[in-house]
């Protein structure tokens, strides 16, 4: 299967805020009021002062008058502000999530391992890389503001002074190039720092699921040595981004101040010389208060842009799915199976397969072979969750060009190890949606898992740990198979299920799945004797391929039932 280029991180923030542009646009008018009423407030403070300065009592009131009613507009924009900010955050971060959910489960575990570090840097990308594309989206407003305030103070500074305008633009060449320097060097160093938090996610991920088995044998030193190493090199990262971010932020920080210092000392010689009032000099050291504070946050939202852009960019990584063809055809839910030339393919690894077989409703087949011979891969190539060549049909229909929604309601696969969640046994088994206590009665009795219902403390309720450790091996099993059988469709993939259950238990289970299988299209991945005999066909493959061979490598012998 071919896979789409990854989106480029520009676009793929850009089709974020598409989402989200009704959301930004009521957020941008909130934000217009509420910074020209908080840029009249300088003003009008400075008018009152001048006013009470002379002795006019009644204006002045009427000035603090204007002042407390431009503070209130103020207040209420700034509370629209936020409110359709914060808005455009949660929709935008559903979005995201809702993407990153979908390509996730449209993937297989290999595909998923090779565009990531493994499931904690996965996990990493849906949390934290996902968060920092919200905080650029929760900034992008403060442009609108930073360029209302730019707009306002360039005529209303020239107004009280022209010098005092001359003094404030001597710090733009310098926050232009502040602006030019520092962002390049930002964003490599915070691009290193994603990459350095995924590597301890994953290692975390690792020490938290590996660390009960290796303690029985002395390793889990070694993970816990490993997180070790990756949290140093996190803080590490994190100290270079903070060496290009300090410095940047505070001598954005300090220019305009120095404006300020420059100002005051105009500003005194004007008032001195009768060309400036006490209350314009309060209003011009106010404004330059803003205009420090709209640098700042113009530093911070680039910094912002920077780390979104390589968050989108490790988003993106995840979210370059396989083109499918539209309309997708609808799967039948019943039909034959066929496979032609099925092979799956590992750089630097022998090929797996080709595997060729047609089954009908109500077959059984075993694929069967060695240790490592390629069983489960073939089993999750069938299910199309592994890149693979060949075809697979299911009454003619070729799976590659379904729905993966409609695939997943049409072939289930259930895993040797299955994942458990940390709930009940009925929370797990409702998973795919609620069913009625008649189907879950009789899922229980077809997989067996009624057998094992008995003789747990709370039934349906018994607490499942965490990744299923409150159950046996065999009890996993026997939850997955029930959780299978709950949704029946027409084919129905299991690899070595039975495998922790003892000979009598797995007797009685195979015999009840057989006759709950009767309209379904069984491929069972085993080492097991009763399942071998119990199914129509068994296909073996060989250890290897055949070097030249046209013809599936693999032996099949039917037997009669």
């Amino acid at each position: 299967m071919s896979q789409r280029p990854a989106v480029p991180p520009p676009r793929l923030l850009r089709q974020c805020l598409s989402r989200v542009r009704g959301d930004l646009v009521r957020s941008v008018c909130w934000a217009a009021l509420r910074q020209c009423a908080f840029l009249a407030l300088p003003w009008l403070l400075g008018r009152s002062l001048d006013a009470g300065v002379e002795g006019a009592v009644g204006t002045a009131a009427w000035w603090a008058a204007a002042f407390v009613a431009a503070a209130g507009v103020e207040y209420a924009g700034m509370r629209g502000w936020q409110l359709w900010t914060n808005l455009a955050e949660a929709r935008a971060g559903t979005w995201l999530r809702v993407r990153l959910l979908g390509a996730i489960l449209s993937l297989d575990t290999d595909t998923v391992r090779r565009r990531t570090d493994g499931f904690g840097d996965l996990t990493d990308r849906a949390t934290r890389d996902v968060d920092t594309v919200l905080t650029w989206v929760h900034g992008l407003t403060a442009w609108v503001v930073i360029g209302i305030t730019g707009v306002v103070l360039v005529p209303a500074i020239a107004g009280l002074d022209p010098l005092l305008l001359v003094v404030a633009a001597l710090t733009v060449p310098v926050l232009l190039l502040l602006n030019r320097v520092f962002p390049p060097r930002y964003a490599r160093r915070a691009r290193a720092l994603a990459a350095a938090h995924g590597r301890r996610s994953s290692a975390a991920e690792e020490l938290l699921s590996s660390l009960l088995p290796l303690r029985g044998v002395g390793a889990e030193g070694q993970l816990v040595d490993r997180h070790h190493r990756h949290s140093a090199e996190v803080t590490r990262r994190t100290r270079r981004l903070a060496a290009v971010g300090a410095p940047w932020e505070a001598a954005a920080t300090v220019v305009p101040l120095f404006a300020v210092a420059a100002g005051l000392w105009a500003g005194g010689l004007a008032v001195q010389d009768g060309r400036l009032t006490v209350g314009a000099l309060t209003t011009f050291v106010l404004w330059m208060g803003t205009v420090s504070l709209a640098v700042t946050v113009m530093t911070a939202r680039l910094g912002e842009r920077a780390e979104a852009l390589v968050a989108a960019g490790r988003i993106g990584e995840v979210l370059a799915l396989p083109p499918r063809p539209r309309p997708c055809p609808a799967l039948p839910r019943s039909g034959g199976l066929r496979v032609r030339g099925l092979t799956v393919r590992h750089p630097g690894r022998a090929p797996i397969g080709p595997l060729d077989l047609t089954a009908v409703p109500g077959e059984w087949i075993a694929l069967t072979g060695p240790t490592g011979c390629g069983k489960s891969t073939l089993l999750r190539a069938l299910a199309r969750l592994v890149p693979a060549d060949g075809t697979v049909e299911l009454a003619g229909v070729p799976l590659d060009d379904a729905d993966p929604d409609d695939l997943y309601a049409t072939v289930a696969l259930v895993p040797e190890g299955p994942l458990l969640l940390h709930g009940t046994v009925l929370d797990n088994l409702l998973l795919g949606g609620d069913h009625p206590r008649s189907a879950l009665d009789a899922a229980a009795h077809d997989s067996g898992l009624d057998r094992v219902l008995d003789r747990l403390r709370d039934g349906w309720d018994t607490e499942v740990g965490e990744r299923g450790r409150g159950l046996s091996g065999g009890q996993r099993q026997l939850v997955a198979l029930t959780r299978a059988l709950l949704r029946p469709g027409p084919v129905l993939l299991l690899d070595d299920v039975t495998s922790a259950l003892d000979g009598a238990t797995e007797q009685e289970v195979l015999a009840r799945l057989r006759r709950a299988t009767e309209g379904s299209v069984v491929v069972f991945a085993t080492h097991s004797p009763a399942v071998r005999a119990l199914a129509d066909r068994e296909v073996r493959l060989s250890s290897g391929p055949v070097a030249g061979a046209s013809a599936p490598d693999a032996e099949e012998s039917t037997r009669a039932h």
